[in-house]
């Protein structure tokens, strides 16, 4: 078990965020190294295996060393929360030597394995970075890039119910919300499952003062059952990055690719924008949640939702100054149809 302790000071330093692309995709490589664990993710794990075989030798080396087991390296500490995949990329490749040595230094020893170019790149060889942003782009359009927009919203929808929950009700309560990943026992939060250092779980109670730094909460579909403590390598806040819940419909709705007849079928009737926001509302959303999803102005958002409004697709109801959409019996159909 895993108890983090809170101070008053780190209890206002709680905030809760998405990591983004780069990190579903480190996260990612334990669920296609894991064909038994959780069958809703099954839809995705059979055409990323046959697309990842396919893919670059240089794929396996970067899995072996960024998999998200105990004492392996990752990114997202790296990175940051960043939504855009090239930006998170671009971060990687200027973080500064001292962290991303210190990242990578026990790299040649995992797994009995010489670490090889892998290394290389943590000291800087320009070669070295080419082939890792190249492998990483190729998994990254296999395996994250079909899925994203949809994998967004479920994680925006997520970080958005506890960001209310603690507005509303408190820290105590959102906290309390995440059992039975978490335990909250103030000012204790508590990791049962949590994976030791020895590898052992649950034989040992381990002990984590947070001691002003806060802590940074992180909703991710790929992450393990068990959710994982990562400490940075300066004094930003420690990162807890915990497993939301799919359900079936969710897990039908997440795994249609945006390359399949349906999709493109649906963007040809309605434009691929248009489209898209039809997905996104489907999840419900505000104007400015849609414009962000998707990447356009609030303005062309609005005119979006109005047509879909206007065609029967959605309903949209004004609460104070927010309008928030969601879809009709009509809107639903035409998704679940293609």
């Amino acid at each position: 078990m895993l108890r983090i302790h809170f101070t008053v000071d780190d209890a206002t330093k709680v905030r809760v965020v998405v990591l983004g692309p780069l990190a579903e995709l480190q996260l990612s490589f334990n669920r296609l190294q894991r064909p038994k664990t959780r069958t809703l993710f099954d839809p995705w794990r059979t055409p990323t295996a046959d697309g990842a075989r396919a893919l670059s030798p240089d794929v396996g080396v970067i899995a072996r060393y960024i998999a998200s087991s105990w004492g392996q390296v990752d990114l997202f500490t790296l990175v940051g929360s960043t939504d855009d995949y090239a930006e998170a990329v671009d971060r990687l490749c200027r973080v500064p030597a001292g962290p991303l040595r210190h990242e990578f230094a026990f790299a040649p020893t995992v797994a009995g394995v010489r670490a090889g170019w892998i290394g290389d790149f943590a000291h800087g060889d320009r070669a070295a970075r080419q082939r890792l942003t190249n492998a990483l782009a190729d998994y990254h359009a296999v395996a994250i890039k079909p899925y994203w927009s949809r994998i967004r919203v479920l994680l925006d929808n997520e970080r958005a119910t506890r960001i209310d929950v603690m507005a509303t009700h408190g820290l105590d309560a959102m906290l309390a919300g995440l059992a039975p990943a978490l335990h909250w026992r103030s000012p204790v939060l508590e990791v049962p499952g949590y994976l030791s250092p020895n590898r052992s779980i649950g034989s040992t109670v381990t002990d984590v003062h947070l001691q002003g730094r806060g802590l940074v909460l992180a909703p991710s579909l790929f992450s393990n059952a068990d959710p994982g403590l990562f400490i940075p390598w300066n004094d930003d806040p420690a990162l807890l990055i915990y497993p939301v819940d799919l359900d079936a419909p969710a897990a039908l709705r997440l795994w249609r690719r945006t390359d399949e007849p349906g999709e493109r079928a649906l963007a040809a009737l309605l434009g691929a924008t248009r489209a898209a926001a039809l997905h996104v509302i489907a999840d419900g959303c505000t104007t400015t949640e849609l414009a962000q999803r998707i990447g356009i102005s609030p303005g062309g958002a609005s005119q979006h939702a109005t047509v879909l409004r206007e065609a029967g697709l959605v309903v949209s109801r004004r609460h104070r100054n927010t309008v928030r959409h969601s879809l009709t019996g009509l809107g639903t159909g035409l998704l679940n149809a293609t």
